[in-house]
């Protein structure tokens, strides 16, 4: 005798469960002491929005004389709140290290400390803000330390391929470099990690065009200055014997470098690229200008500024100020030490 078992399973749909799963919560209107709400309802929807504003002696609990609350899944956010106009809300430093605030607002007299992010330091050794009378005094600042370092160097054909893009660097930081295809460091290696230390970056890797890096070829890619003959010629440059296998070329006042700033000789006996000189320069000609004492064609280098002494008419120390800024010299006014911080600057 066969017996058979059957075993029935049940769907249940709820639909009330679902629907409130599924529906946002509503939020009741907000217990504002020392201040009120527009519009004014028993409950409001998700995403409604209210503004307040408090009572004389009151003021929000964030920056003006009022504001903005929206209601998101049962909650005011930010919290709407009436704090004494002599309190103080949490202030705003650049390059403070994030917390999360457990204080919404200080009452007078309150201290805050400030912590400053990786890479900086409290200026002067501040570190403590006071909330006084409705305002912070003494508020600390969050400079760069003099051991930290700015981005590391922008290096042609390669990336850095271990750390996000930040402007400051602590120190004891390290970055590594890879070149892209085809090219190699100075050393012959695809990478090559830098350190910070003490404010600056160690030496950073050259990345040399060398077809050979991606083949498998295990021959050295490079081999002694000496076997490539005359140096290559720089116009504006200087080229010279860095190390064995590799010269370094830099450029005159006036000129900034286009190209690596290594060069090798190749296994094949024939130079690397060879970077040029470029103009990094604005002239003025003071014959140019009436007002100028004659002094021939000055020169500036790109971002700087100089001092020309102007025909001093009425005994005053008269200058213009000439700027140089992509290319483009411009030139100030004559004007005396007085009125430096106005109109005279370039």
């Amino acid at each position: 005798m066969w017996l058979v078992y059957c075993s029935f399973s049940f769907l249940v749909w709820l639909p009330g469960i679902l629907s409130a799963q599924g529906t946002p919560q509503v939020c009741s209107a907000p217990n504002l002491e020392n201040g009120y709400t527009v519009p004014m309802k028993a409950s409001y929807q998700q995403n409604e929005k209210i503004t307040y504003a408090c009572e004389d002696g009151y003021k929000p609990a964030v920056e003006g004389w009022w504001a903005e609350s929206t209601c998101g899944n049962g909650q005011w956010s930010p919290l709407p709140l009436c704090i004494e106009k002599s309190a103080c809300i949490p202030p705003t430093v650049i390059n403070e290290k994030y917390e999360e605030d457990s204080k919404l607002w200080y009452k007078n007299g309150d201290k805050k400390r400030i912590t400053c992010n990786e890479g900086y330091d409290n200026k002067d050794y501040v570190a403590t803000a006071l909330c006084e009378r409705g305002n912070w005094t003494i508020v600390p600042v969050c400079e760069k330390s003099k051991v930290a370092c700015s981005e590391p160097p922008k290096i042609p054909y390669a990336v850095i391929i271990n750390r996000e893009h930040q402007d400051v660097f602590p120190v004891n930081s390290n970055v590594t470099y890879q070149c892209k295809d085809d090219y190699v460091t100075e050393e012959g290696a695809k990478i090559k990690s830098v350190f910070c230390t003490s404010g600056n970056w160690t030496t950073t890797p050259t990345c040399i065009y060398s077809p050979e890096s991606n083949k498998g070829n295990t021959k050295p890619p490079f081999v002694p200055v000496e076997n490539c003959g005359e140096l290559p010629v720089v116009e504006h440059g200087l080229v010279e014997e860095s190390e064995n296998l590799a010269l370094r070329v830099s450029c005159q006042r006036f000129y900034k470098l286009d190209g690596p700033e290594k060069v090798v000789c190749y296994s094949s006996n024939k130079w690397s690229e060879v970077p040029v000189c470029k103009a990094n320069y604005c002239s003025v000609d003071t014959a140019a200008y009436e007002d100028l004492e004659p002094d021939g064609v000055k020169y500036v280098v790109n971002g700087e500024e100089i001092k020309l002494l102007c025909k001093d008419i009425f005994r005053f120390e008269n200058h213009r100020y000439v700027r140089c800024r992509n290319g483009k010299a411009t030139v100030s006014e004559c004007c005396n030490r007085f009125q430096i911080y106005t109109r005279c600057r370039a």
